[in-house]
């Protein structure tokens, strides 16, 4: 498995995909992306969103198939290590999260705070929401 930038191919997939999923689809560009993949096959994809005062991990989706295979988290891993300076995401699976060095905030950037809202009006998921911020030192 190997964890690369997507080429124009993967990202037309990945934008596919994240309306499949149900995952933010708001100003997609490729270079915000990674992917895992495998035999030139993409298993999962990650990207990490700039804002004026913090980054954003977020539109992190892996396949059915190949979904509990350890894929999310090594793309996790890999978005993490680009980033410096804060970075949050909004989620719905804080366990998945925590193990990976992230931790439930209730104070965070107005940028998240407006993720946030766009989650809770755009998104049609059962589960709460919840705001995470990662801390390098404990993943």
């Amino acid at each position: 498995m190997q964890i690369i930038t997507p080429s124009e191919r993967d990202f037309k997939e990945i934008c596919r995909l994240i309306e499949q999923f149900e995952l933010d689809n708001r100003s997609l560009e490729a270079g915000q992306f990674l992917i895992a993949a495998d035999d030139n096959e993409m298993n999962g994809f990650g990207r990490i969103r700039k804002h004026d005062t913090c980054s954003e991990l977020c539109s992190l989706g892996v396949v059915e198939p190949r979904r509990h295979k350890g894929i999310g988290s090594q793309l996790v891993k890999e978005l993490t290590d680009k980033v410096t300076g804060p970075l949050y995401l909004v989620c719905i699976i804080p366990d998945f999260f925590e193990p990976l060095g992230f931790s439930v905030v209730k104070v965070y950037p107005p940028e998240i705070q407006d993720k946030l809202e766009y989650c809770i009006s755009a998104l049609s998921v059962p589960e709460p929401y919840v705001v995470m911020k990662y801390q390098k030192n404990s993943a």
